[in-house]
């Protein structure tokens, strides 16, 4: 059977506690004179554990620091500051490697991930992180896991912006008789998907692919009439000419 705890009367009185208690505004000191009162009035810690719903290890815990320090011992110790693994200068260079692939950073892979955050540190500053400091650093520097938007790099952007206009031009002066759908392909194919990677937020990562190159794959042609809803498609094998045009006519 456990020993009863009783407080140690040489640092305040039952009623010096209660008035303190009925006049102290700080709810967690508030509740620890609670439990100091109680184990005047000869509760157990058990019991004063089921009153306050508090575990019975903290409440000993509060005695014991009331016996030994008194109501110094029912306060808050302040911690000092934790120091920063990584400097400003440190973080801002890790910002910066976060912004183009991995293997610039000498790290043979594609997408930036914790454990690869962890070794550029090493490589780079020579010093040792854990993995959740890893993922605390991207969300401090403003990033998050999405999912990239792939491009061709054929793609000429001045070529591109040029064919949008052209095409607004033409949605603007067409006549009533004249019909435009939107006509596009999707392509199943063996390519790998794009995983999620990090990217900074309101930010999308794009990633270039080689399209030229053989592959497996399946095309379904579409095409809708923005002004009815209707739509058509064809299921084919490729996506070449000839059954473009079986699709167009």
């Amino acid at each position: 059977m456990r020993k009863k705890l009783e407080v140690n009367p040489k640092y305040a009185s039952y009623d010096m506690l209660k008035q303190l208690y009925q006049t102290e505004k700080d709810v967690r000191l508030k509740i620890r004179l609670l439990a100091i009162l109680h184990f005047f009035e000869g509760y157990t810690s058990l019991e004063v554990a089921k009153l306050l719903h508090q575990s019975d290890s903290t409440v000993r815990r509060y005695l014991h620091r009331y016996n030994k320090a008194g109501l110094a011992g029912l306060k808050d110790i302040p911690h000092p500051p934790k120091k920063n693994i990584l400097t400003n200068d440190e973080l801002k260079e890790i910002d910066k490697a976060l912004s183009s692939s991995p293997r610039n950073a000498g790290l043979n892979f594609s997408n930036w991930t914790g454990q690869l955050i962890v070794s550029f540190v090493k490589n780079k500053f020579n010093k040792t992180i854990a993995l959740g400091t890893a993922y605390n650093i991207l969300h401090r520097l403003n990033y998050s896991k999405t999912r990239p938007k792939k491009t061709d790099k054929r793609v000429n952007k001045e070529t591109l912006e040029n064919f949008r206009s052209e095409l607004n031009g033409l949605l603007e002066s067409k006549d009533e008789d004249t019909v435009i759908v939107y006509e596009d392909e999707a392509i199943i194919t063996s390519e790998p998907t794009i995983s999620s990677v990090w990217s900074k937020k309101g930010t999308q990562t794009v990633v270039k692919t080689n399209t030229s190159g053989s592959r497996k794959r399946n095309v379904i042609f579409g095409a809708v009439n923005p002004e009815t809803g209707e739509l058509s498609q064809q299921f084919s094998d490729k996506g070449n000419t000839e059954n473009f045009k079986s699709f167009l006519k």
